[in-house]
Parts: structure tokens; C-alpha cells; sequence
């Protein structure tokens, strides 16, 4: 994944954009395959806020930001809340797969059980 690490308003040490390398690259350990990612840095007042953009090569990106007085606990909760996204993701779209596979497991077990497409009972 091509990783993309901007910084606004000042500049950010080097192992602070290494460590957020490493920890946005462990996303993939979930089985998404994502085409690149966009990190966004920026300090105002004394906070930083962090922003996380993935984008999968089909679907829309996951996005999360948050802020933090420190760097690294503002990087360390988006990856967290972006991660909670892919789980959510992967949850859902797996769900519709084994309910399909759950009828058509109920319909080989007893094939004359009532079904809408079977009207040939008279």
C-alpha cells in the first residue's frame, strides 16, 4: 500500500511518521487490500489532530480523524477507530453470505419443506 504522510502547520519528526507508517500498515492484516492511504497532520493551539483516509480499490475510503495533545495517542485512536471500521465492514458483508449459505444448507437438508417457488401442492 502506498502511504501518503502530509504535515500542516509544522514538522513532525521522523519516528513519529514511521510509527504511524508500521501501525496503518497492520490494517491489512485484516484481509482488506487497500490501494493507498492518506495521513494528515496538523497542530493548532498545542493539539494534534490526525487524519486517516484508506482507500480500497473498489467501495468507498474508510475516514477517521481525531485530536489529541499527544501525537502519538492521536494516531494510535485513529488507526483503532478505522480499524473498528474494517471489522464492521468485513461483519456485515460476511453476514449476507452465510445467511444465503444457511438457506440453501436448510433446503438440501428437507426439500419438502414449503417454499414460495414449490405451488404444486393441491
Amino acid at each position: 500500500m502506498k502511504i501518503s504522510i502530509t504535515c500542516r502547520h509544522s514538522d513532525f519528526p521522523q519516528n513519529l511518521q514511521d510509527h504511524t507508517a508500521v501501525h496503518v500498515q497492520s490494517l491489512e492484516r485484516f484481509g482488506e487490500h487497500f490501494k493507498s492511504g492518506e495521513i494528515v497532520f496538523d497542530t493548532e493551539h498545542g493539539e494534534t489532530t490526525c487524519e486517516l483516509i484508506l482507500h480500497r480499490h473498489s467501495g468507498d475510503p474508510f475516514v477517521a480523524k481525531d485530536s489529541s495533545t499527544d501525537s502519538r495517542k492521536a494516531i494510535d485512536n485513529v488507526v483503532d477507530k478505522v480499524k473498528s471500521q474494517i471489522i464492521k465492514y468485513k461483519e456485515k458483508h460476511s453476514a449476507k453470505s452465510r445467511r444465503h449459505e444457511e438457506t440453501l444448507y436448510r433446503a438440501s437438508i428437507n426439500p419438502n419443506a414449503p417454499s414460495d417457488t414449490n405451488n404444486d401442492q393441491a
